[in-house]
C-alpha cells in the first residue's frame, strides 16, 4: 500500500445534514459536492487513524519522546505508508512473543528534530478533536519544553547573522576570541 499526499483534486457528495448549508453553482440541478484536494483528504485520514491506533510516550531520564503507530504484521504496508506520508521514522518488525499472538509490526518517530519539525505540524493540523488529542497536546507541551530547553543540540551563534555552532557563552569560537580574547 502507497499513501502519497499529492495528486489531483476530487469530489464526494456531501452528507445530507451538510448539503442544506452549502450554496452551490449552476443552480438547484447541481448535485451536492465538495471538492477535497487527494493531499487534504490522506492528511485526515491519517490524522484520525493516529487517534485511534497512535501513542505518544516519554520515557527515562533524561526523557526520551516517541511518537508510534503498532499494528499486527499483516498491516505492515500501512506503516510503510505512514513513513513515506510523512517522511520520517522508521518501521520495525517484532516476532510473536506468545505462541497464541500475533506478529507485530511498529512505525516510530523518535527524532527530536523529526518530532518538532514534522509530527507537532502535522499532529497540530490534523489530528482531531479527541481524548488522544489531549493526550498529544500534554506530550507536546513537555517535548517542546524539552526542546527549548535541555535538548543537546547544535545551536547557533548568539551574533546576529552568525550561523556557526555556539561554544562557550553562546558565542561560536572567533567571536569568544574576539570578546574574551585567546
Amino acid at each position: 500500500m502507497t499513501i502519497t499526499p499529492t495528486g489531483s483534486a476530487w469530489a464526494r457528495p456531501l452528507a445530507p445534514s451538510l448539503a442544506a448549508n452549502v450554496r452551490f453553482e449552476g443552480g438547484a440541478s447541481a448535485a451536492p459536492t465538495i471538492t477535497v484536494s487527494r493531499a487534504t483528504d490522506i492528511a485526515s485520514f491519517v490524522g484520525g487513524f493516529v487517534a485511534a491506533e497512535g501513542s505518544f510516550t516519554i520515557s527515562g531520564r533524561p526523557p526520551s519522546f516517541t511518537f508510534a503507530v503498532g499494528l499486527g504484521a499483516l498491516d505492515e504496508g500501512m506503516c510503510r505508508g505512514l513513513q513515506s506520508f510523512l517522511g520520517v521514522g522508521h518501521v520495525t518488525a517484532f516476532a510473536r512473543r506468545q505462541a497464541h499472538y500475533d506478529d507485530e509490526v511498529c512505525f516510530a518517530v523518535r527524532s527530536l528534530r523529526e518530532l518538532v519539525e514534522v509530527v507537532v505540524p502535522f499532529m497540530d493540523e490534523h489530528l482531531p478533536p479527541s481524548y488522544k488529542r489531549i493526550q498529544y497536546e500534554a506530550w507536546r507541551t513537555r517535548l517542546l519544553d524539552y526542546w527549548e530547553r535541555d535538548a543537546k543540540r547544535v545551536r547557533p551563534c548568539s551574533v546576529e547573522g552568525c550561523e556557526r555552532p555556539r561554544r562557550a557563552k553562546g558565542l561560536c569560537r572567533s567571536h569568544y576570541y574576539a570578546a574574551f580574547g585567546g
